[in-house]
């Protein structure tokens, strides 16, 4: 929101006011991963600890990678636990508002024939490792769990071929872009983007080189 100073000038014996406007405020964001498909694992990071965390960070806009063809039939019957069994029922218990970010018919989990196949069953199992040995949201965010999961998506994407990788690029482009626009509309707020971990190493730089943006970890939302 813009917003206008007051400056007091004093020249000659007589104080003037000039009154003139100050930089828009930027929107404070945060990128929160998750690897949707592990959290029926017996992990200790489960839904009620996502639940929480959420609601203690208690954003103003809750950007989730989720169609809005999907959200507007509120049909949330296949979405992946941590959308219809944690995150919206909270959205609707508070004054947090929902904003889906993903595009109509987004990409496909990658998969593939023959060896290839059977390399990207492999290289899951390496995730639900990761997933298994995260003890919060906070380790599955930074540091060597979040670099892992990252380039074995990007691998398990690669194996996949038929351009998955340039389909998950645009994904990522059109979820940057309403970002982008929901912060430009409405400045000033505090927003979590909630995705699968494999964008977060696309969506957090891309985000940042947005002079109208302020990307900050998630705890420092």
């Amino acid at each position: 929101m813009r917003y206008t100073e007051t400056v007091t000038i004093i020249q000659e014996g007589v104080v003037a006011e000039m009154t003139g406007p100050t930089e828009t405020e930027k929107s404070r964001i945060a990128v929160l991963g998750t690897l949707a498909e592990f959290h029926r694992e017996p992990i200790p990071f489960d839904l009620a600890a996502l639940v929480q965390l959420v609601d203690d960070l208690a954003p103003d806009f809750l950007c989730l990678e989720l169609t809005p063809q999907r959200w507007q039939q509120q049909d949330f019957s296949d979405l992946p636990p941590e959308f219809g069994e944690a995150l919206l029922p909270l959205a609707y218990q508070t004054d947090m508002v929902v904003v889906p970010i993903a595009e109509a018919d987004p990409p496909a989990e990658p998969t593939a024939s023959g060896w290839r196949g059977w390399l990207i069953e492999r290289l899951r199992w390496g995730l639900a490792l990761i997933v298994r040995s995260a003890p919060d949201a906070t380790a599955m965010n930074q540091g060597w769990r979040h670099d892992w999961a990252n380039m074995l998506y990007s691998a398990i994407a690669r194996l996949a071929g038929g351009g998955i990788e340039q389909q998950w690029h645009a994904h990522q482009q059109h979820m940057m872009a309403q970002v982008a626009n929901l912060a430009r509309r409405d400045p000033g707020r505090r927003i979590l983007v909630v995705v699968n971990v494999r964008h977060c190493h696309h969506l957090r730089p891309a985000l940042s080189r947005n002079s109208e943006l302020e990307v900050v970890p998630f705890s420092e939302l």
